[in-house]
């Protein structure tokens, strides 16, 4: 046995967020912040402990299941760490379980994938789909892949949080019940994302992400939400959100000027007195 180490992103919300069919699903946005977890294992007891500045009981009851899994009797001291904000949609719980099972399998060797980490983690709380290293639809009710959509190219997100926090264990139990209408919006959001990425057609994804905000917008409505729409409209970009979360930002090609940008960041932070935060998501 041996020192176990693991990491993994968090997320700036979601894509998109709906029901494709009668399946819920989710398109997380990825982002470099997240969560590290470190495993000390000890022989002599069969408990995990966890070491964090707060409870984490989820990712504890995770790393259990994982070790009953592969009946292994060891148990350790599992030392968590993150930068992502609780109750905010981007992540933080998501992130600390699979950092956590990630470390637990290093120290033991097991042959963990994204099935696995996905039949464990779903028994506990709905999670995003960042055990993939692309970009994915994901049932987070039930742990099911429903399509690999690839790789998202690189761009400029500006990003605020409206305040507050939202328990998004709680808010997914809450019926939905979207129209017809709003179910083919999900279809072609899912379609125009997909083809905006293979195409690298900017404008596909930002028609999509804001299309999906929008819809979320009667269910838990965002301060500001108009005028960030109004902004990033005006600046070609689109609208993306926690859909469970309270956070709220703009996307923008990356090839935007640096006086633009200050433009927009100073728009955005006049208009909502919020901070806004630059990240750079997606690859080249």
């Amino acid at each position: 046995m041996k020192l176990g180490v693991g990491k993994c992103n968090g997320t700036f919300g979601e894509l998109i967020q709906g029901v494709i069919g009668d399946s819920p699903f989710l398109v997380s946005l990825p982002i470099e912040m997240g969560s590290s977890a470190l495993f000390l294992p000890n022989p002599k007891s069969e408990k995990i402990s966890i070491l964090s500045l707060s409870a984490k009981p989820k990712s504890e009851r995770a790393c259990q299941l994982l070790l009953r899994k592969y009946n292994i009797q060891t148990g350790g001291k599992l030392l968590i760490t993150s930068d992502l904000p609780e109750g905010k949609g981007m992540a933080s719980s998501s992130a600390d379980l699979m950092a956590s099972l990630r470390a637990v399998a290093q120290t033991h060797s097991l042959p963990i994938n994204e099935s696995v980490l996905s039949e464990i983690t779903s028994t506990i709380e709905p999670t995003d789909g960042i055990m993939y290293s692309e970009l994915v639809a994901y049932d987070y009710i039930n742990g099911r892949l429903i399509k690999v959509i690839g790789q998202l190219p690189r761009m400029i997100l500006l990003g605020i949080d409206t305040g507050g926090t939202v328990e998004s264990t709680i808010f997914n139990q809450i019926p939905k019940n979207y129209s017809t209408e709003e179910k083919q919006l999900f279809s072609k959001a899912l379609y125009l994302l997909k083809e905006g990425m293979q195409k690298k057609e900017l404008s596909f994804i930002f028609e999509a992400v804001t299309m999906s905000a929008k819809i979320n917008e009667k269910r838990l409505a965002k301060p500001f939400f108009e005028e960030i729409v109004k902004i990033a409209e005006e600046n070609n970009g689109g609208v993306v959100i926690a859909h469970s979360g309270t956070v709220i930002g703009i996307l923008l090609s990356p090839d935007i000027s640096k006086q633009e940008l200050r433009i927009i960041i100073k728009k955005v932070e006049e208009t909502t007195r919020k901070k806004v935060n630059i990240y750079m998501v997606g690859k080249d």
